[in-house]
């Protein structure tokens, strides 16, 4: 649920400013706000806190150190369940002196495996370029003063070899060896051999063709190419051991260093929260003053430990919220735990509106029990359950993913028990071995009956979301929406008794009546909404019909393990029937996660949410250690 805030204010003098501000960090329940531009624009009274020179330049080596630290982390890799160390904030300069010799060892070992990665990519390329002249350039090992050059050509450019060889007979009057052979798909490998004299006018005439000279790197310069393929390869086998004991050194310093290095990466963004949270803060001459938002729940402990901390140094005060302030109130949502993983359902929408609806309780009695009727096996049901449960053990850190984990394991649970009532183990498996019987209904053979039940389920979810947008307009003071939200309710209300009356379920002497409230209450919503009131109001009928989809996916799951049964009995083989079963189950069984949580999670937000969440809320994020 929304828990009430109130809105507080701090008044102290400066000279315990830093005091008063790391009480609040270590409180953890302040939403600190930024003092309103018109409260600070009234006169000279009162000013947005300037910030000393000695405060931005300690500011400053902070975030240095803090950029330090996290490029410390990303050199090493992250040992499994590493817990961070508790750094204080008078402690982070000792911390940084302690890690700069480890800082230092590990930017030595990330830069030589970079060097090792950059030589070993190297090599891998050259060696096939080499590997395709090697032949050619052993037969030319033994001549004196002649220069020997590797050259590459796309092979589309079949024409410039011979235009090449021509050019080079007359630089050299003929003085020179050419051998061009294919080395790759597409590559040409060109072997020019040439008196050492007339190396500057060969060079000059390569520069600007398409050609690529291929120049091997600097280590292995003063190497024959032969010499180099050799080395090359010897170095191919080396590298990848000497990559890994650098990453076992890495490994070994993250294994010792890392809880230090993330106790310290908090402590100095601690810090600098700290110095952010002055930016929040106005002043006068003398004083400073800091405003924000608090649960109700919490003021009070807050008051006495600022009192105890401050005693009448300091005065916390809660002030009134006007209709300005309403809008800017953070939203903190809290519910009890069992409730709690269900909130996994506002985090794809933006915030409620403070004074509004939290729907995570709705959710947390309607997600379970459609995906339960849907499902309705005892067999699928178990299996989910213990799937969720193993995924929610994995999951040992909270979030996202164990919350979604936790809702299926509650909705398994909600499966088994209408699989219980509907008499339903892998289908029909469950009645032939005699272990199930339908207690409430066969789904099989009462689909008018299940489509009966599930739109008076779509009527009465409705119906609730609807009352709920009639209590939220309440709350907020909005009376002239509450009012037609209210006519919105009395006109889905009287239209659905009227079709009770005609299909014989009610008195026929009510219609009169009831068709008096259905014109009132239709001219009433048009005044109030517009002409988009009738549009809304047979949109309701729709979502209404819409809960059918339950019955008709939960039976098309049934029919599929029936399905799966029957072929399964008709095979000769008892060990290919139950592996043929055991396949369709399986897929069925994937099916029945998926689509009855997509089903669920679409009435959820489309057909109920729709009728009274408001988002566009700010979250509550309270001034808090990290």
């Amino acid at each position: 649920m929304i828990k009430r805030m109130l809105k507080v204010q701090m008044i102290g003098p400066k000279p315990i400013l830093d005091d008063a501000i790391k009480a609040l960090h270590a409180a953890a329940v302040v939403h600190i706000e930024t003092m309103p531009e018109e409260e600070l624009r009234k006169g000279d009274f009162l000013k947005k806190l300037p910030i000393e020179s000695e405060k931005l330049k300690n500011k400053e080596a902070l975030e240095k150190s803090l950029e330090r630290l996290k490029a410390l982390k990303s050199i090493l890799p992250a040992p499994p369940g590493v817990r961070p160390e508790r750094v204080s904030g008078g402690q982070i300069q000792r911390y940084l002196s302690d890690l700069a010799p480890i800082e230092e060892r590990a930017r030595f070992l990330r830069a030589r495996k970079e060097a090792l990665a950059e030589e070993l990519s190297t090599a891998g390329r050259y060696e096939k370029l080499l590997r395709g002249f090697a032949p050619i350039v052993s037969r030319l090992g033994g001549l004196k003063n002649f220069e020997i050059v590797g050259l590459t050509l796309e092979k589309t450019r079949e024409d410039i070899p011979g235009l090449l060889e021509s050019e080079v007979a007359r630089i050299t009057d003929r003085s020179y060896q050419m051998f061009t052979r294919e080395i790759e798909d597409g590559t040409l490998g060109i072997v020019l051999t040439y008196p050492k004299h007339f190396a500057l006018e060969i060079k000059s005439l390569l520069t600007g063709r398409a050609i690529s000279e291929v120049r091997l790197p600097d280590e292995y310069e003063d190497m024959t190419l032969i010499e180099a393929l050799k080395v090359m390869g010897r170095r191919r086998a080396e590298l990848p051991g000497l990559m890994h004991e650098i990453d076992r050194d890495l490994a070994a310093i993250s294994a010792q260093w890392y809880g230090t290095i993330e106790g310290a990466l908090r402590a100095v963004g601690n810090s600098l929260d700290e110095f952010g949270a002055l930016s929040y803060a106005a002043a006068t001459r003398f004083a400073f003053i800091i405003e924000g938002w608090v649960p109700a729940g919490r003021y009070s402990e807050l008051k006495e430990k600022f009192s105890g901390l401050f005693g009448e140094k300091v005065l916390l005060r809660t002030l009134e919220i006007n209709e300005h302030d309403r809008e800017a109130v953070p939203v903190f949502i809290k519910n009890p735990s069992f409730i709690r993983p269900f909130e996994v359902f506002l985090a794809a929408l933006s915030p409620p509106k403070y004074g509004s609806i939290d729907p995570t309780p709705f959710v947390a009695i309607f997600f379970p029990a459609f995906f339960g009727l849907i499902v309705a096996d005892v067999g699928y049901g178990a299996i989910i359950f213990v799937l969720a449960l193993f995924l929610r053990f994995r999951l040992r850190e909270g979030g996202i993913s164990k919350d979604i984990a936790t809702v299926l394991a509650i909705s398994a649970i909600s499966a088994m028990v209408f699989g219980f009532l509907f008499g339903e183990m892998f289908g029909d498996l469950g009645e032939r071995l005699g272990l199930l019987h339908p207690i409430l209904l066969n789904r099989i053979e009462s689909i008018k009956t299940l489509m009966y039940l599930t739109l008076g389920i779509g009527v009465g979810h409705v119906l609730l979301g609807i009352t709920l947008s009639v209590a939220s307009r309440l709350m907020r003071r909005d009376y002239k929406e509450a009012l037609a939200r209210a006519c919105y309710l009395v006109l889905v209300v009287t239209l659905l008794s009227i079709l009770a009356v005609l299909s014989g379920y009610a008195s026929k002497g009510l219609l009169v009546y009831l068709a008096a409230i259905l014109a009132v209450s239709f001219i009433a919503f048009v005044a109030l909404e517009g002409m988009l009131g009738p549009i809304e109001f047979i949109e309701a009928l729709g979502h209404i019909v819409s809960y059918v989809r339950i019955m008709a996916v939960g039976t098309a799951s049934v029919v599929m393990a029936l399905v799966a049964n029957r072929i399964g009995g008709l095979s000769e083989s008892l060990v290919a029937g139950v592996a043929l079963a055991a396949v369709i189950h399986a897929l069925n069984l994937v099916l029945s996660i998926l689509s009855p949580s997509i089903q669920s999670m679409r009435l959820q937000y489309v057909e109920f949410f729709s009728k009274f969440y408001e988002g566009g809320g700010r979250r509550y994020r309270p001034f808090k250690s990290r």
